[in-house]
C-alpha cells in the first residue's frame, strides 16, 4: 500500500472516531440531563406523596381509638336494647388537646392533599379529595364542638349530639382511599421514569 493512500485512510478512521466519539459523548451527556430532570421532577412529587400519607396515617391513628371504643361510651340507649346512632360528645371527656389535635391532623391531610394536586398528576386528584372528604366527615363533630368552645364560656360542659354511626366504616374507608391513592401515585411515578 502507497504512504500517501495510508495516511489519507488513516486520516479519515481519525475523523471518524472523533466523529462518534463526539456523538457518543452529546448521546451520554443528553441520557444524564434527561435522568437529572426526570430527577429533579419526581422527587418533589414522591415527598409530596409521601407527606399526604403520613399525615393521613397521623389521622387515622389518632382517631381510631376514639371510633372504635371511646365514641360508644357516651352513645344514649333507648327503652329497648336498640342503640340510637347519636352519640353525645362533651368537651371535657375528651383529653387535653384531643379535640384540637385531630382538627389539626385533617387540617395536615387537606393542605398535603393540595400540594399533591398541585404537583399532579391530575389523575390523582380524586383519590386525593375521596381522602380529604373523608377526614372532614370524621373530624366534623371536633369542629362543632371547637365552634362551642369558642362561643361559650363554659367550654368544658359543651356538648355536640352526632351521629357517629357510619364513623367505623368511615375509617376503613380513609384507609382504602390512602392506599388506592398510594397505588395510582406508585404508577404515576414509575411512569415519569419509564418516558
Amino acid at each position: 500500500m502507497d504512504a500517501g493512500i495510508a495516511a489519507v485512510l488513516g486520516a479519515g478512521v481519525g475523523t471518524i472516531g472523533m466523529i462518534v466519539t463526539g456523538w457518543t459523548a452529546r448521546s451520554a451527556t443528553k441520557m444524564q440531563m434527561r435522568n437529572d430532570s426526570l430527577r429533579e421532577r419526581r422527587e418533589p412529587r414522591r415527598a409530596s406523596y409521601e407527606a399526604f400519607s403520613s399525615a393521613v396515617a397521623a389521622f387515622h391513628d389518632h382517631l381510631h381509638p376514639w371510633v372504635h371504643f371511646g365514641r360508644l361510651l357516651d352513645r344514649s340507649r333507648t327503652s329497648g336494647e336498640e342503640t340510637k346512632p347519636t352519640s353525645y360528645l362533651k368537651h371535657s371527656e375528651f383529653k387535653d388537646g384531643y379535640v384540637d389535635q385531630a382538627i389539626a391532623l385533617a387540617d395536615d391531610v387537606s393542605r398535603f392533599g393540595r400540594h399533591v394536586v398541585l404537583d399532579g398528576p391530575a389523575e390523582l386528584e380524586p383519590f386525593v379529595t375521596r381522602v380529604t372528604e373523608l377526614s372532614g366527615g370524621l373530624v366534623a363533630p371536633f369542629r362543632i364542638l371547637q365552634s362551642f368552645a369558642r362561643i361559650s364560656d363554659e367550654v368544658e360542659n359543651s356538648i355536640v349530639a352526632y351521629d357517629t354511626s357510619k364513623f367505623p366504616e368511615k375509617l376503613k374507608q380513609l384507609e382504602q382511599g390512602v392506599r388506592e391513592f398510594l397505588q395510582h401515585a406508585s404508577t404515576a411515578l414509575d411512569r415519569d421514569i419509564a418516558s
